[in-house]
């Protein structure tokens, strides 16, 4: 399981967006791991090293962080570009390991080890700004799947409306079978990769209107939106034959992935709250691993 937070030491942390308008400085904000909302770190002239070690201008405290990882340097144009130091883990743009110095455009993502943060231009920098926190409040920003919170709210929301129609409420829960082991064996990069390949592909089988949430470490939850429960449990079949219909590709290795779902459904006259629907769920989950994992119970 992933953490879901590690401290970071940011520079010029007292920037006003207030005083920067519809222009300003080049910013790097980082939205992965997150809690709360954290300054911005403001790039100039000067370059920026990136690293785990004191002496960096921007340090993470994170073992898959290299001491000398990263360096960050104005290009003359008023933009920056990202160059890697050797870095045992990496330093990606988009999710692509570079090799070379690579300029960046506004809204790329940069990650160092597994930091990863958003490369803001200086046009409409505040409301860039506003966007990103935002997003980051309600979007894992390693999978692009929405948060638990904001999952709770949505479905109070939807069984709120189920007391006016009678309509009911579907949910998958959905777990990777034996994720530790990915971990244990192949590192926690190995691991976001995965988690990242089983967002994409529960995606696959998804419909519009329907949503999608990282429930915590490699648990995610799926709200269906007007959808019978036989219906449910068909989606939820295409779901794990996706996941498992091929390995996951990490630098030379093949990384076998199978998933066990749970599901639920009900109205607001046979469920009192969203973590009740969810919890009936979550026993559903449970009894697919007990019967031999990579199935579907209902």
């Amino acid at each position: 399981m992933l953490e879901m937070e590690a401290p970071v030491t940011e520079i010029n942390s007292s920037l006003s967006l207030s005083r920067i308008g519809a222009t300003g400085p080049c910013l790097l904000v980082r939205i992965y791991p997150v809690q709360g909302i954290e300054a911005p770190l403001e790039l100039g002239a000067q370059p920026i090293s990136v690293g785990r070690c004191s002496e960096s201008s921007l340090v993470l405290a994170d073992d898959s962080v290299s001491r000398r990882h990263a360096l960050l340097e104005a290009d003359g144009e008023g933009g920056h570009l990202v160059s890697d130091l050797g870095s045992t883990n990496g330093t990606f743009v988009n999710e692509r390991r570079i090799t070379e110095p690579v300029r960046l455009a506004a809204g790329d993502r940069v990650r160092f080890g597994k930091q990863i943060f958003k490369y803001l231009g200086p046009d409409r920098i505040e409301a860039n700004y506003h966007e990103v926190i935002y997003k980051s409040m309600t979007t894992d920003g390693l999978t692009g799947a929405h948060t638990r919170r904001y999952l709770l709210e949505t479905m109070e929301r939807e069984l709120e409306q189920s007391r006016r129609t009678g309509n009911s409420v579907c949910v998958l829960m959905l777990d990777l079978d034996r994720f530790k082991s990915i971990n244990d064996t192949w590192g926690h990069l190995a691991g976001d990769l995965v988690l990242v390949e089983f967002a994409r592909r529960i995606r696959t089988g998804l419909r519009g209107g329907d949503f999608l949430a990282r429930y915590g470490g490699e648990e995610f939850a799926v709200l269906l939106s007007r959808t019978a429960p036989d219906e449910a449990m068909r989606i939820a079949e295409r779901i794990r034959e996706a996941t498992a219909h091929e390995p996951v590709r990490f630098e030379e290795q093949s990384i076998a992935m199978t998933v066990s779902i749970g599901v639920a459904s009900g109205t607001a006259a046979t469920v009192a709250s969203a973590e009740e629907l969810l919890g009936q769920a979550d026993e559903r989950l449970y009894h697919a691993k007990r019967s031999g994992r990579n199935q579907v119970c209902g």
